[in-house]
């Protein structure tokens, strides 16, 4: 079957799990797309119209319908709708701006960018770019001393019996542990490299099967981390579709063949802005393809008692103690609403700290809050 797609099949089908991984996860995280919440709405401009309710669930209601009827009927204004209205809620409130929703409208605006009757291979090609920063770029920015300390950490816990620990999944020799956890990043990368080459293609798509499978199949095991579940499988079946039985003259068509402003839109997306993320550190990591790379930081806000005791009721429920010292761990505030994490920029914590400190009765009197990167060896 997989053998007999054509070229305009393969893209109907990956639109279609595009918006299938999308409407699953608003399913799971409702109030994500509406602001009638205890997590504060964090929007990119000051003068963003923020809709309150009842057109926050107007809005998110009419995103979600618009995508069932995009799934059968396919209507060009039905995907620029959904493009554009995703690109309003996501400009309103930052943590929208999830790598499984980034990826997926991503996805749409790399078919909707062309005319109807554009040659579906331009198409197709502007969408394996997304598939090939997706894991070229995740690996890259995965070769951080902080990916290394938390990866092999977790390897430890989970595959080393050095300890006499009874938790181990299997047993495996320190050595290779330490050598797999170096290697990471790089076999993560060249994934998105072997999908480029008709001798690799094959080899890279079992690759990506195989990690995605793993993946998966921690997260049921460990109990956690399920919104990134639907996200994994639309990953899985999208890459048999695109490029099991892709054959391509050389490995640079992809980024040159069919060059047009069309093509440039999306390699600015897939190549020149992950490539200035990780090196000057312009353009949002999430949206670089900067996925489980461990250097994010995630923070954890100190307030003093008078702070303490100012914040609305709501917030009390999340204050945790050190050293008799109440904090709010951003996370475990955000994923308590929004069940996503933190939107890990420094402009977003600095948002949530002028918010917090409002409260107070001199907002600037300092030591008000202290702002903690807690997932991180300093």
């Amino acid at each position: 079957m997989i053998a007999n797609l054509t070229d305009k099949q393969k893209i109907n089908y990956v639109r279609i799990l595009a918006i299938l991984g999308v409407l699953i996860l608003m399913v799971y995280a409702p109030k994500l797309w509406v602001t009638t919440k205890v997590f504060p709405v964090i929007p990119l401009f000051d003068w963003l119209p923020i809709p309150t309710y009842p057109f926050d669930y107007l809005l998110g209601g009419f995103l979600f319908i618009i995508q069932i009827v995009y799934i059968f009927q396919n209507k060009k204004w039905q995907g620029w709708t959904i493009i554009l209205l995703y690109l309003f809620l996501a400009l309103v409130d930052q943590n929208r701006l999830q790598p499984y929703f980034y990826q997926s409208f991503l996805t749409i605006f790399a078919i909707e960018i062309f005319g109807r009757k554009a040659e579906s291979r331009k198409i197709l090609y502007a969408i394996i770019l997304i598939f090939f920063a997706t894991y070229f770029w995740s690996g890259v920015q995965k070769a951080n001393e902080a990916f290394y300390i938390q990866w092999l950490s977790a390897l430890n816990k989970h595959f080393s019996c050095i300890d006499g620990s009874t938790n181990a999944l299997i047993c495996l020799p320190q050595w290779f542990l330490e050598i797999f956890t170096y290697a990471v990043p790089w076999l993560e990368a060249l994934m998105g490299v072997l999908l480029l080459f008709n001798k690799t293609r094959k080899f890279g798509v079992l690759f990506i099967l195989s990690m995605h499978g793993i993946i998966t199949f921690l997260l049921f095991y460990l109990g956690y981390g399920y919104n990134v579940v639907p996200w994994n499988i639309q990953n899985m079946l999208s890459v048999i579709i695109l490029f099991w039985t892709l054959k391509t003259s050389n490995a640079f068509e992809f980024f040159f063949k069919f060059f047009n402003k069309q093509k440039v839109a999306i390699l600015i997306f897939t190549i020149i802005l992950p490539f200035s993320n990780w090196t000057t550190g312009f353009y949002d990591s999430l949206l670089s393809f900067h996925f489980f790379t461990a250097d994010l930081n995630y923070y954890n806000v100190f307030i003093n008692e008078e702070l303490e005791d100012n914040l609305p009721d709501h917030i009390h429920h999340f204050y945790r103690f050190e050293n008799g010292k109440a904090y709010l761990q951003m996370n475990e505030w955000a994923q308590y609403d929004n069940k996503v994490l933190f939107y890990p920029e420094e402009r977003i914590i600095k948002y949530m700290d002028v918010y917090l400190r409002s409260f107070a009765k001199n907002p600037n009197e300092e030591g008000i809050t202290k702002l903690v990167v807690y997932n991180q060896k300093k």
